[in-house]
């Protein structure tokens, strides 16, 4: 009977918010690596069409996190979250930062269907949606700590991490769930 109660109440607390949709359950988060962003040679193709390369991005911080563009449950709060992440830093530099969102979905989620989604979650020039080959999806996965995994209804559970890399591609500091106390990443930024 205990078992049963405390397993009624995990599934109450997980869904206490009231928008939990059921086909979605976030997978925890691992431990990030202390390697740097920078060292990937993997390319990747931006929202605009464009190539980006992690190397170039040395010299600015960032913050980093992993999406896909057809979901409907946590990503959206992901990206409201860095939005608010990024008035915050804002206010405090006087400067918007750069984003970048890494794709789970590289099959589905081409430039053009990044470029939608950023028209219509209403993201700067700031904000980099990238596309990727499976292989170098799994392994920013790892670098960053996020766990991924494609379910049957082609959507994906992962984990709801935002990072702060570092001007060298380390990750500084980096915040777990929706709704997160997000002063680490503003004050090291």
């Amino acid at each position: 009977m205990r078992t049963i109660v405390f397993i009624l109440l995990t599934i109450l607390m997980s869904c206490k918010d009231g928008h939990h949709d059921h086909k979605h359950h976030a997978l925890p988060a691992s431990t990030a690596t202390e390697g740097s962003l920078f060292d990937l040679e993997d390319m990747w193709t931006t929202q605009d069409n464009k190539m980006f390369h992690w190397k170039d991005q040395k010299g600015e911080p960032m913050i980093v996190s992993m999406f896909y563009a057809s979901c409907q449950s946590v990503c959206p709060r992901i990206v409201t979250d860095i939005q608010l992440i990024g008035k915050k830093i804002a206010q405090k530099t006087g400067k918007s930062p750069k984003v970048v969102l890494v794709s789970f979905d590289p099959e589905k989620d081409t430039p053009e269907s990044l470029k939608a989604y950023a028209k219509k979650m209403e993201l700067g020039d700031n904000w980099y949606l990238l596309n990727g080959k499976d292989d170098s999806v799994r392994t920013i996965s790892v670098l960053l700590g996020i766990s991924y995994q494609k379910t049957s209804g082609n959507d994906f559970n992962h984990s709801t991490v935002i990072s702060l890399v570092s001007k060298e591609g380390k990750i500084l500091s980096r915040i777990e769930g929706v709704g997160a106390d997000s002063s680490s990443i503003v004050e090291k930024y």
